[in-house]
């Protein structure tokens, strides 16, 4: 007989926030006076993101200190920050699923491809999600790896005291999916919150 699950994982940008890189960027060229070309080169075109997802700066202040060295800008942390938050907009019906899932006893929690400075700022930048999620709120780079790799969704779930076959996780990405099906959880592909609501029911979750 299959195990019941018993916690849903999601991801956060594009499942229960919207992410505009445009408009992260945006806000940083008003702050650095940098043109917004050689900020989306710098950080995402030679791959400085992708690291630090990946583990490469395990603490804010590394993470942080590798922004101004590779904008040659000295960027503060609140204007990092604000930047972030400018980039998320709320997408209501996720979150209103999750409100759902803990208030019929389901724990929930978030697994998102992001760095130390996310997790440490997770109140201001997603509160919603934060206070739903309490301390199971996790960030790739704390594992030294990322989604799709099936390993940061066996370590998310060791650290959270939950077995991969009682777990469901959603994300936009496909191959994120198939990396948490292939750690054995249950996975969806997000694509809105209707159709993320007939696989929590089809799955016994709602």
């Amino acid at each position: 007989m299959p195990t019941a699950l018993r916690f849903a994982l999601f991801d956060m940008d594009d499942v229960v926030y919207t992410y505009t890189r445009a408009d992260r960027i945006a806000y940083l060229a008003k702050v650095t006076g940098l043109a917004p070309a050689f900020i989306n080169e710098r950080i995402w075109g030679e791959g400085l993101e992708a690291a630090a997802d990946g583990g490469a700066f395990p603490t804010p202040e590394l993470y942080i200190n590798s922004w101004r060295e590779r904008l040659g800008y000295p960027l503060a942390v609140k204007d990092w920050v604000e930047a972030r938050r400018l980039g998320m907009r709320l997408i209501p019906g996720t979150l209103a699923l999750i409100e759902r899932l803990v208030a019929a006893g389901t724990a929930v929690g978030v697994l998102t491809n992001n760095g130390p400075l996310v997790h440490a700022y997770r109140h201001t930048l997603a509160p919603d999600l934060a206070r739903l999620a309490g301390d199971r709120f996790l960030v790739s780079s704390s594992f030294a790896t990322m989604k799709p790799d099936p390993k940061v969704f066996l370590k998310a779930l060791d650290q959270l005291g939950f077995s991969p076959e009682e777990g469901f996780f959603t994300d936009d990405m496909p191959e994120n999916v198939e990396g948490a099906r292939a750690a054995g959880l249950v996975g969806a592909v997000f694509t809105t919150p209707a159709a993320l609501e007939e696989s929590l029911v089809a799955h016994g979750l709602l």
